[in-house]
């Protein structure tokens, strides 16, 4: 039994955690956000898409979020967007977030109270970043928030983006 599992570990686990890792298709979803309009990713092709992963209580997603927001305001003139995924199982803590940055969130935001989406991405912990280029292939996909993927995602736009 204990071989069975080493196996397992070894190698179906991994094929499984790591099916939608950087240069895969992103899996496609429909969603609605917030205020109930309907998005569907594959709609999104032709453009760069960056998907965020966060919640209320994880304090990296704070410290993320005033910075894709400037990245959005920067770009959002070019085919460039940004869709955020909120994890939280209130929607009332999305307002209360926003309150406690003292910011408005000006991207699209879906609110997946059974965590679907994160599922389908395979998302191991919050914020979780993955960017998809023009055809829809994961580029890029970083898990927590400092200076150094900071930088990753503006040089991955950049690059996507050129």
């Amino acid at each position: 039994m204990k071989t069975l599992l080493k196996i397992f570990l070894l190698f179906i686990f991994p094929i499984i955690a790591y099916s939608q890792e950087v240069n895969s298709k992103a899996p496609d979803f429909s969603a609605a956000d917030i205020n109930g309009n309907p998005i569907r990713l594959s709609e999104l092709n032709g453009k760069v898409v960056l998907i965020d992963f966060w919640a209320s209580w994880c304090i990296p997603c704070k410290k993320s979020i005033p910075h894709l927001i400037k990245t959005y305001d920067n770009l959002k003139d070019s085919s460039f967007t940004i869709v955020s995924v909120n994890v939280n199982t209130e929607k009332e803590k999305i307002k209360e977030f926003q309150s406690s940055l003292g910011i408005e969130i000006p991207f699209t935001i879906i609110f997946d109270k059974e965590s679907k989406l994160p599922a389908l991405y395979n998302v191991e912990g919050m914020p979780t970043v993955i960017i998809i280029d023009k055809q829809g292939t994961i580029k890029l996909k970083e898990v927590g928030f400092d200076d150094s993927i900071e930088e990753k995602i503006d040089k991955t736009i950049n690059k996507l983006l050129k």
